[in-house]
């Protein structure tokens, strides 16, 4: 059985401890406005293009079986692709000399992402590290993560998922025993609000995180902070009180950014939230940072701030 892998990022020291390996996976239930990673968020192949790599050299409109790419070399980042007639066959991703194209949603064999997951074997055990998997939603496609997970416990890699949390409970049944940390995002308690945020509601989400925590399992719950969405002071008490409930004891909070805005536009996305504030880079995003982690370690939880 194959996965849809957008990418796998080696060395990597976010996404649990030590060094890590992050397999990126296709698809997600969710569609969250601030999403870093949009490419990840369609469960279906897509194609990016990035015009500050392009050499405007003209192969990949010579190569086009269905005249979808746009004829002037100059044209807009969006304005490249014609999205409705692309059949993603890859032939403008093969001629291109720069990688200004590039496919996102490839089938990876377990053999394959393996290939790239040892090689960094020696890191692992020195640093404490392991394999991540992320994406996207790594349990939307939960039997090529299952058998990611076991491939790597057997080899006595530590393993580590990150999951918006929204699967059906026997995914969650079939992973925990290969799984090492579940790196567990909340969004919003309020259910409407979470919709709106999100496109979901999320009773499986809460119902999910309770379920795992009965178990005991190693659970660290992340706090996406978006100004004005989130980030109000009644819930982010919530999620304090929520956490020490069920007995979580560590939380990340990771503050809204701006590093995945040109990934719409390479991919032809719409981006609405360009006017919102990247809280690590103002006096008053700081301010917010601050008051959400006094709220968290007032409640006695361990914080940090990032991944």
């Amino acid at each position: 059985m194959n996965g849809a892998i957008t990418h796998i990022q080696r060395y990597s020291i976010h996404d649990g401890p030590g060094i890590r390996t992050v397999v990126f996976f296709k698809g997600c239930p969710l569609s969250c406005l601030w999403c870093c990673n949009p490419e990840t968020q369609s469960f279906q192949p897509e194609l990016e293009f990035r015009q500050s790599l392009c050499q405007r050299c003209g192969r990949c409109v010579e190569i086009c079986p269905l005249v979808a790419i746009n004829k002037d070399l100059n044209c807009q980042e969006r304005e490249k692709i014609n999205r409705n007639l692309c059949n993603l066959c890859g032939q403008c991703v093969e001629v291109c000399p720069s990688g200004s194209l590039n496919s996102f949603g490839e089938n990876w064999s377990l053999q394959e992402v393996m290939k790239e997951i040892v090689k960094d074997n020696a890191y692992y055990r020195r640093s404490g590290g392991g394999i991540t998997l992320s994406g996207g939603e790594p349990l939307s496609q939960p039997q090529f993560a299952f058998n990611l997970l076991s491939e790597c416990f057997k080899r006595n890699i530590h393993t580590t998922i990150e999951t918006c949390g929204e699967a059906p409970r026997l995914v969650f049944e079939q992973i925990l025993p290969v799984t090492s940390l579940f790196l567990f995002d909340i969004k919003h308690l309020d259910s409407d609000i979470h919709q709106k945020l999100t496109g979901v509601r999320n009773k499986t989400i809460l119902n999910n995180l309770h379920w795992l925590a009965e178990k005991k399992v190693n659970i660290i719950l992340r706090i996406p902070l978006i100004p004005g969405m989130n980030s109000k002071k009644n819930n982010i008490m919530g999620i304090a009180k929520l956490a020490k409930e069920i007995g979580i004891i560590e939380t990340h909070i990771m503050p809204f950014h701006q590093m995945g805005k040109d990934k719409y536009q390479q991919t032809g996305r719409d981006y609405s939230m360009q006017k919102v504030i990247e809280l690590r880079l103002s006096p008053k995003g700081k301010e917010v940072i601050l008051a959400t982690q006094k709220i968290l370690e007032d409640s006695g939880l361990i914080v940090f701030v990032g991944g």
